[in-house]
């Protein structure tokens, strides 16, 4: 591994001062607003775990603390990849140390590290939390050897022309299908072509078969990511920006079209019920009692022990589409201590790329979508169970430029669930879906 020249101790000092600015009042004041006093508050006792380390390994190697919300499936891959990272030591002696944070604390906890100087080296995020961050953490542009990875998910790391992360992944959702329950309904035309199927698919199992035909979202019915796959399809968007910052559009043409439709879905169309409980849907879909779900990259490895056929295709779920879109966002690796010396942050980036660049198994094992265009298109990944099955479409809905991903919102945060409270109340038929995306752009305009 090439070092660079040790600096001085006052250029090394003036350097540390320059990446320490970053963290300005106004970052930690944005912040605050997208994330709330209270949370913050309630976390202000919180460490920054293994996250804190930075003397290193004794024996003079160098040990690099990383930060993940992984679980599951995908959590396991990550567990194995850098097990394979310490094993091989491709940098020389440098290892990996990982922390996981469970999801419902992460970004807070993230930002209450960043801010009591017990950041971890490399963290986990989400694309569309990385402008709440951007100015908190290392900028990156110059210090990558590498930056082949897919455009449209390298955009999504880059803020004010800036690169601020190294992409791993895209997850988009799919729609998943039993085949066993569209065989008994007589559907045989999979996969289908446009909305227009779909539909038919839909009716034929509510009146041939005692199956559901349709739970769009496996958690509580329907939720962001089904909302934003169809709103993008019918061309509209959640936020607008302008002078005045950014305005919650949605309650008008495309979102109060989505947001009808779906509550057609529990209603007239009698494809499920109003019933809005957590894990319903995934329950009775893992039973084999749902005929569609849409889903995201990592539910393959929830259906790899069910008891029916399954299979996977492009989410043709949205009437009066113009254009197929689905709902994305992308697993990055960003360096959130700038107060890290030149040596560590070289060495970390060099780690990022490592795992973002030499993981054939995120795609062919976790089921995600390798940003990096040659593991992309590697043999492994071909040569992968799931291939044909998902990643395959996922791959050419990316190629296309179909993926849809969530505004980069600097005082938002797009995953709380308080924040979609709206339309499960459309699709629970608690209110109409015109008053329930007045009462959404309400919401998400006071907290913009």
């Amino acid at each position: 591994m090439s070092q660079s020249s040790t600096p001085s101790s006052s250029a090394k000092a003036a350097a540390v001062k320059d990446r320490s600015a970053l963290i300005s009042s106004s970052s930690r004041r944005r912040f605050l607003r997208g994330v709330g006093a209270a949370g913050i508050a309630g976390l202000a006792g919180c460490t920054g775990g293994d996250g804190g380390s930075k003397a290193g390994k004794s024996g003079g190697g160098m040990e690099i603390s990383y930060w993940t919300l992984l679980t599951g499936g995908d959590g396991e891959i990550m567990v194995k990849l850098i097990k394979r990272f310490n094993d091989e030591q491709p940098l020389g002696d440098v290892t990996i140390s990982r922390q996981r944070v469970p999801w419902d604390e992460y970004y807070n906890r993230l930002f209450t590290a960043m801010t009591s100087n017990e950041a971890p080296n490399l963290a986990i995020c989400h694309g569309a939390y990385l402008r709440r961050f951007s100015d908190l953490v290392v900028p990156i542009g110059d210090l990558m050897s590498n930056t082949n990875y897919v455009k449209q998910i390298l955009d999504a790391c880059t803020i004010d022309d800036e690169i601020r992360a190294v992409p791993m992944d895209s997850h988009p959702v799919g729609l998943y299908y039993n085949e066993d329950i569209l065989k008994e309904a007589g559907v045989t035309n999979t996969p289908f072509d446009d909305f227009s199927q779909f539909e038919e698919a839909c009716n034929k199992i509510r009146d041939e078969t005692d199956y559901t035909p349709f739970g769009p979202s496996p958690n509580t019915g329907v939720e962001h990511r089904q909302y934003l796959t169809s709103i993008a399809s019918l061309g509209g968007k959640l936020v607008e920006t302008g002078g005045d910052g950014p305005k919650a559009v949605f309650d008008q043409g495309p979102g109060l079209e989505a947001a009808e439709y779906y509550a057609s879905v529990s209603g007239e169309r009698k494809w499920d019920i109003p019933d809005t409980s957590e894990d319903r849907v995934n329950r009775e879909f893992l039973a084999g009692n749902i005929g569609f779900m849409v889903h995201g990259t990592w539910t393959v490895n929830r259906l790899r022990d069910v008891d029916f056929n399954w299979n996977m295709m492009k989410p043709y779920v949205t009437p009066n589409a113009t254009q197929l879109r689905t709902a994305a966002d992308s697993h990055t690796l960003i360096l959130p201590d700038p107060k890290m010396s030149d040596e560590r942050i070289k060495t970390t980036v060099k780690v990022a790329e490592w795992l973002t660049q030499n993981n054939p198994e995120w795609g062919a094992e976790a089921g995600h979508l390798p940003a990096y265009i040659p593991t992309l298109e590697s043999d492994d990944l071909r040569n992968a169970e799931i291939w044909d099955v998902t990643l395959k479409d996922f791959m050419e809905m990316a190629q296309n430029g179909q993926l849809a991903y969530y505004p980069q919102l600097e005082n938002f945060d797009i995953y709380d669930q308080t924040n979609w409270t709206w339309l499960l109340d459309a699709y629970a038929h608690n209110v109409s879906p015109k008053e329930a995306v007045s009462n959404g752009v309400q919401t998400w305009n006071s907290n913009l």
